[in-house]
């Protein structure tokens, strides 16, 4: 199985601002839709809540809560069980939150990241996978637009998570 994070970021690691992206690209959302559809989609529980607790069509979507279960979708306490389930899939793509980032970026086979040029005010950031470009991350990708670019990384060399 491959895991691979998918996030939107600005050139500040900025991904979110109250519960929301703070800028809305068409082409960014159906790139997301298009890379995502037919694969499975991890994501924590603040996350599913943005979404309306609606799962995304077209793909099995599985939340990582400690707190609260969901009968439209399979939930998970720790990222341990929620990979054991997924482990018979290809692809799983983790859409977030920050802090679900944080947690599988060592275990992450690929990055899938708009990098959107301009800044924004937010409360959610992208952990910093920059520092480690060259070292742990090798960009194979990117499709420049005006306003933002697409780009895929893949892992060089996998930490080992605790």
């Amino acid at each position: 199985m491959k895991l691979i994070l998918i996030a939107a970021h600005d050139p500040n690691m900025v991904i979110g601002k109250n519960g929301e992206l703070p800028w809305h690209y068409s082409e960014d959302l159906k790139f997301f839709k298009r890379t995502t559809m037919g694969y499975p989609i991890l994501m924590g529980r603040v996350v599913f809540e943005e979404l309306n607790e609606k799962p995304l069509p077209g793909r099995e979507n599985v939340v990582l809560s400690r707190s609260k279960r969901y009968e439209q979708v399979k939930t998970f306490s720790s990222i341990t069980d929620a990979i054991e389930y997924l482990k018979s899939n290809d692809k799983v793509f983790v859409i977030g939150g920050g802090k679900v980032y944080e947690q599988t970026i060592d275990l992450a086979d690929e990055l899938v990241i708009t990098q959107i040029k301009k800044a924004h005010d937010g409360d959610t950031y992208m952990i910093d996978y920059r520092k480690d470009i060259g070292m742990e991350w090798e960009e194979v990708w990117r499709e420049d637009h005006p306003e933002f670019a697409f780009v895929r990384y893949k892992r060089i060399s996998k930490n080992q998570a605790p």
